[in-house]
Order: structure tokens, then C-alpha cells, then sequence
């Protein structure tokens, strides 16, 4: 006889926690994407320094700081994906975590470009663990129509490890040099995965058919690929990706480069547009989806491709504004430019609460694990990896303009956004067929 209680409790996972709990897993996940993001970003703020010591150029600064920490990243972390949809996403996890701290202090060790690639390698396979684990969780400890703000909360980290990243790593390394910023910022990482494995509970799991339980890996992606809207949304996340990671990593740079700024006062300006641009974003965009989404679920990308459309024009504006117009306010004297950026951080960051909700509410529960780690495939392998390196080239193959070169790349790679917001649209009503036909 079947114990539908325990089916019911299993099918509802979220039931089974109270409010506290669950926003106290929520604060914990997010700041675990905190430490996350710095950890990957924190190449952002150090390629200056870096290129000097070790006397590299864009493109390899392009390949450092995108292609060799994504490419294992991306790619390892479908595998790792399936074991934490089999085994526990919470102890998957916390290894996940200990491992990318250690190699990210281990960074400062570096003794020349191609020892530090090695070791940003390694920060990139321990991270493969890390995001969708806690997106996969999110998903079973909130109600979907709590889903997309939850995933909202948890995508802010991203704003939050920018201006830790970008302000906080410039002091460390105008104060103590660039190899303190990765023992700086490597060693908490582990503290607090400790904490996770003791604290995080993992939630009971619905059980899959005899079939999807045995199908093999290439099978069940490709069982998810095939999920009406998942391809469109694939590229449209990829496509962003490239257009924001690219701007993300380069930024600092361009700032130096062509408005003269001091590397600390690029990454707090940078970093507080994210915290408070992007975090206004990420978390409007979450709350606002969940609500049109009640009445009509093409909403859900549709609010993306509206803010891909919206923030272009303001990123082409920050990049190509001239450099001698300047703000000034009393002591504060800074590039006009970077009001154009604090208004496309808003919109560009409309497309991923309601991207990652989306996926998670497009496949069963046994899959989530492994389809986040799929859409973040796209969205690393295609935006952090190709981004900045494709930034860096076209920096180079455009040297005839001097420090304005990364000026025009920058303003080449934004562009591709557009072709993710065509996808986010073509993909709009698949996507509302598919989620009211599983509902």
C-alpha cells in the first residue's frame, strides 16, 4: 500500500519548514554565493596589477579572468549536478565550497601567468558545485509563487560580491599587494561551508520512475534540452552572459584606461552601481515576475527580454560617452559616464531571477539540480568565458586606438545581448504551454 502522506510531504518538500528556517537557509545560500562570486571575480580588480608583474596581454588577461576558470566550471558542474539530484545537494555543496576557498587563497602563491591560470582552474572546478546545489534547494524550500523572489534574494549575491570584490580587493591590493587579496577573501569560504554542512537541512526528494532513474546523463540533458522553451532560454541567458560578463570584467579597466580613474575609486563606484543597481534589479525583477506571472506566464520571459531592450542603449552610453564630461558634487569629481551605468544595472539584471525560476519550475524535481547546471552551462561557458576573453581579443586586434580599444570591444560585446532578448521572446509562449500543462 502506498504512504500517500510521505509521497505528499515529498511532492510539497517546503511544507515541512517554517518561515525562520527557511529564510535562514536563504541567508546562508546567498552568502555562500557571496563568497562564490568574489571568488570568481576577484580577477576583475587585479588584472591591472597582475598584467604588469607578469607582463601578459588583454587577451591572455581575457583568458585568465573568463575561458579557464568557465571552461571547467561550466562543464564539471553538469556531472556534479547529477550526483547532488542523486546523493545530497547540501554535502555537495559544502565540499564544493571548501574546495574553491582553499585554491582561491592558494592564488597568492602564484609564481608566474601560467601557475595562476592552473590555480584559477582549480578554483573554477570546486566552484562547479556551488550554484545549482542552492538554486535546486531554493526550489524545495519555497512555494512556486515564492520562487522567482527567492531566486531573486539568491541572485543578488552576485551585486554584493562585486563591490566586496572590486572595492574591498583594490584597498587590499593597493595596501598589501594583489597575492593578499585571494588569502584574503579564499580562507572564510571555508568557515562557512563548515557551517552549512552542520546547519542546512536537505529536504526530501520526489522519487523518479524506475526509467529516469536509470537513464544515463547524455540521456536525462537531453530530455531536459527537449523541454519546450529550455533551448530558447539557453540562449538567451548565454547571450546576456557574454554581454555582461564582458562589461563585468572589463569595466574596471576601461575606467583606468580611458577616464583616468584610480583602480580603488573604479571598483567602489563600480561596486556600489551593483550592490545597489543590480540588487534593485535582481530583486524587483523576482518580485515583479512572480506577480504577472499569476496572470499570464509569458511574463516570466518576457521581463528579461524588457530589460535586455532597456539596458542596452544605457550601456553604449557609459562606454561611449566622452570622457572629458564630469560630474561634479562638491569633493566628488567622477566620469558623467558612470550614470549611464548605474541605470542599465537596473535592467540588466531584469533577466535572472526570472530565468532561473523559469527552469525551475519547467522541469520535475529529480532534474533541477542538473537542468540549473545545464542553463548555467550557456550562461558561463558562453558569458564568462567567451565575454571577457572576446572583449580582450578585440581589444588587441584594436590597438590602433590606443587605451579607446576596449572602449569599442566592450561596445561590440554588450551588443550580442540583443540576440538573447529575441531568444527570451521567441521562447515566451513554449514556456507558458509547458508550465500550465505540467501544472
Amino acid at each position: 500500500m502506498t504512504d500517500t502522506s510521505v509521497y505528499q510531504a515529498t511532492a510539497a518538500p517546503h511544507e515541512a519548514y517554517t518561515n525562520r528556517y527557511r529564510y535562514y537557509v536563504l541567508a546562508l545560500l546567498t552568502l555562500g554565493y557571496v563568497f562564490n562570486f568574489v571568488d570568481r571575480q576577484v580577477m576583475t580588480i587585479l588584472i591591472e596589477p597582475i598584467k604588469m608583474e607578469f607582463g601578459a596581454s588583454d587577451t591572455q588577461m581575457g583568458l585568465l579572468s573568463g575561458l579557464a576558470f568557465a571552461l571547467f566550471y561550466a562543464t564539471l558542474g553538469i556531472p556534479v549536478a547529477r550526483l547532488a539530484d542523486r546523493w545530497s545537494r547540501r554535502n555537495v555543496l559544502a565540499i564544493s565550497m571548501t574546495t574553491w576557498s582553499a585554491v582561491t587563497a592558494l592564488c597568492a602563491t602564484a609564481t608566474g601567468f601560467w601557475h595562476l591560470l592552473l590555480l584559477r582552474i582549480g578554483v573554477g572546478i570546486g566552484e562547479a558545485g556551488g550554484t545549482p546545489p542552492s538554486q535546486s534547494l531554493l526550489a524545495d524550500y519555497f512555494p512556486p509563487e515564492k520562487r522567482a523572489f527567492a531566486q531573486g534574494i539568491l541572485a543578488t549575491a552576485p551585486n554584493i560580491g562585486i563591490l566586496v570584490g572590486l572595492f574591498g580587493g583594490a584597498l587590499i591590493a593597493e595596501a598589501y599587494g594583489w597575492r593578499s587579496v585571494f588569502l584574503v577573501f579564499g580562507i572564510p569560504g571555508i568557515l562557512l561551508a563548515i557551517l552549512i554542512q552542520l546547519t542546512i537541512k536537505e529536504p526530501l526528494k520526489v522519487t523518479a520512475s524506475a526509467s529516469e532513474e536509470g537513464a544515463g546523463l547524455f540521456s536525462t540533458l537531453g530530455n531536459i534540452f527537449r523541454l519546450p522553451s529550455f533551448a530558447h532560454i539557453m540562449v538567451g541567458v548565454g547571450f546576456t552572459g557574454i554581454a555582461g560578463y564582458g562589461l563585468g570584467v572589463w569595466s574596471p579597466s576601461f575606467l583606468v584606461r580611458v577616464h583616468n580613474m584610480s583602480l580603488v575609486d573604479a571598483g567602489l563606484y563600480l561596486g556600489l552601481i551593483g550592490v545597489f543597481g543590480g540588487g534593485l534589479g535582481t530583486i524587483s525583477s523576482g518580485l515583479l515576475v512572480d506577480r504577472l506571472a499569476r496572470r499570464d506566464k509569458r511574463w516570466q520571459l518576457w521581463l528579461p527580454a524588457i530589460g535586455i531592450f532597456l539596458a542596452l542603449p544605457t550601456q553604449l552610453a557609459f562606454l561611449l560617452w566622452p570622457a572629458e564630461h564630469r560630474l561634479v558634487m562638491g569633493d566628488v569629481d567622477v566620469p558623467f559616464a558612470l550614470v549611464f551605468m548605474a541605470l542599465s544595472a537596473v535592467f540588466a539584471s531584469f533577466w535572472i531571477a526570472p530565468s532561473y525560476a523559469a527552469v525551475q519550475n519547467l522541469v520535475p524535481q529529480y532534474w533541477r539540480t542538473q537542468a540549473s547546471a545545464l542553463m548555467l552551462l550557456a550562461i558561463n561557458l558562453l558569458g564568462m568565458g567567451l565575454g571577457p576573453l572576446l572583449v580582450g581579443m578585440l581589444s588587441d586586434l584594436l590597438s590602433q586606438f590606443g587605451d579607446s580599444s576596449v572602449r569599442y570591444g566592450l561596445s561590440i560585446g554588450v551588443s550580442l545581448s540583443l540576440v538573447g532578448g529575441i531568444a527570451y521572446l521567441r521562447g515566451s509562449t513554449l514556456y507558458a504551454r509547458a508550465v500550465e500543462n505540467k501544472g
